[in-house]
């Protein structure tokens, strides 16, 4: 297989002969073929992005041309290589005439920002990624995420310990107490599946989908999720739901909300349409799980179960109809949605275990004891988290800093409850809005008042 600096080589002998050529008959026309332009960066980074997945077994989706698979799996490029060729796909972005538009600005700077996401991965999977965790944030997602210290989540956990009071240790209280809300393994596709219809009611109500879209659950084994959403194309997508950790109950309608309605499965489906089919965005095609799309992406599915639900809503739809339907008494589901509640404001446990994990030199059985002491997890449910940040690194960051700076988006642009907020958030699905400029957004209000 040819390199790609023997390719390039190769192109610019060809083009100085054609040059001479033109030169020695004194009338030639401009070849469009020996002009670089977008359209064709974005072809090159298609296959070059597929070839990554050849040697990274980290989940992706491609939605676009087969011939770009296949000629991606004609390829034995090295990891090497395909770094090199992301390298010097950004020195051809940058060399292009400036763009004309707004948006086509934007999409310049959305690809080169994922082309360093993939240079940066491919290092990271050779073993000379960043040099400290802020650093990889900030080259695969171009965010940096706010560092809390352990006091910050001891003063939650004291909190805890009136709600769930006993003379054991807090986090055996805790797994006591959460086990009366496990839905049983026999149960998982009903529950979840009514739950993730109640979701797509509610989101057809303000978002319009074809009338074909669907989705399929599916139970899974042995991964390091707890649901995964897989886009077919068309319309279609599967859930994984990984049986092999304990579902609760609360996470009935949010695995709904989350990787369906109006979740990943939502954001897709409107991402082919909107964007591939009809605006020829051929860069889409191809969804990875890092470059800063995946903060948005992953910000709004985590925020869909609070644009789809009020509070009272949700208490209602688990009281009424998901506990009957998983066998579980709703008596303490009161005093669970308050332990819910302060569970949430720990999840940034998960960024500052994974900082210490992967750069700072944590054992992995102390990285589990800290997420169980601070994060207030179960030995089952931290080891599991542990599993995730083996597979996908800073990943983590993507659901709680996603989260809140897709909520503070929406919030400054509508108010709460109303509809506009469906439009602000189908926007930030479609438009695309990436982290940069939701938070350019937010720095310009603040300012303004």
């Amino acid at each position: 297989m040819t390199s790609p600096r023997f390719a390039i080589a190769k192109l610019t002998f060809a083009r100085l002969l054609t040059g001479m050529y033109c030169l020695l008959i004194m009338a030639c026309e401009p070849d469009s073929r020996s002009s670089d332009s977008f359209d064709a960066i974005v072809h090159d980074f298609l296959v070059a992005g597929l070839i990554h997945y050849q040697h990274d077994q980290q989940t992706h989706l491609y939605i676009g041309d087969p011939a770009l698979q296949e000629e991606a799996a004609r390829s034995s490029d090295s990891l090497e290589n395909v770094i090199a060729t992301m390298a010097q796909l950004r020195t051809r972005l940058n060399a292009l005439p400036p763009a004309t538009t707004d948006f086509g600005t934007q999409r310049r700077r959305d690809l080169r920002d994922r082309l360093l996401a993939f240079e940066t991965r491919g290092q990271i999977l050779l073993g000379n990624g960043p040099d400290s965790f802020d650093a990889e944030t900030r080259a695969l997602f171009d965010v940096q995420v706010p560092e809390y210290p352990e006091a910050h989540f001891l003063a939650l956990t004291e909190e805890l310990e009136t709600l769930i009071p006993g003379e054991t240790p807090l986090t055996e209280r805790l797994e006591l107490f959460r086990e009366q809300f496990v839905i049983p393994p026999e149960r998982l596709t009903e529950v979840i599946g009514t739950a993730m219809e109640e979701c797509r009611r509610r989101t057809k109500a303000h978002i319009a989908l074809p009338e074909d879209e669907r989705v399929t659950l599916h139970i899974a084994r042995n991964q390091p999720f707890v649901g995964f959403t897989f886009y077919r194309g068309n319309n279609h997508s599967e859930v994984h739901l990984n049986a092999d950790v304990p579902v609760h109950i609360e996470r009935a309608i949010e695995l709904g909300c989350h990787e369906g309605y109006p979740g990943h499965h939502v954001h897709a489906t409107l991402l082919e349409q909107s964007l591939i089919k009809e605006r020829g965005l051929d860069e889409y095609s191809l969804i990875s799980l890092f470059g800063p799309v995946a903060v948005m992406a992953e910000g709004a599915a985590s925020h869909a179960i609070d644009l789809a639900f009020t509070r009272e809503e949700r208490f209602m739809f688990e009281r009424d109809t998901l506990l009957p339907l998983a066998g579980l008494n709703s008596a303490n589901l009161e005093t669970y949605y308050r332990y819910i509640d302060l569970i949430e404001a720990l999840n940034y446990a998960r960024n500052v275990v994974a900082r210490m994990y992967l750069y700072d030199g944590m054992p992995r059985e102390k990285a589990v004891s800290w997420l169980m002491t601070f994060g207030l997890e179960t030995r089952g449910t931290a080891e599991q988290r542990l599993n995730f940040i083996d597979a996908m690194r800073s990943y983590v960051v993507t659901y709680n800093y996603g989260r809140d700076l897709v909520e503070r988006y929406i919030s400054e642009r509508t108010r709460e409850g109303t509809e506009s907020s469906w439009n602000v958030f189908e926007d930030i699905l479609t438009r695309p809005i990436m982290p940069a400029d939701a938070n350019a957004r937010l720095l310009n209000a603040s300012s303004a008042h």
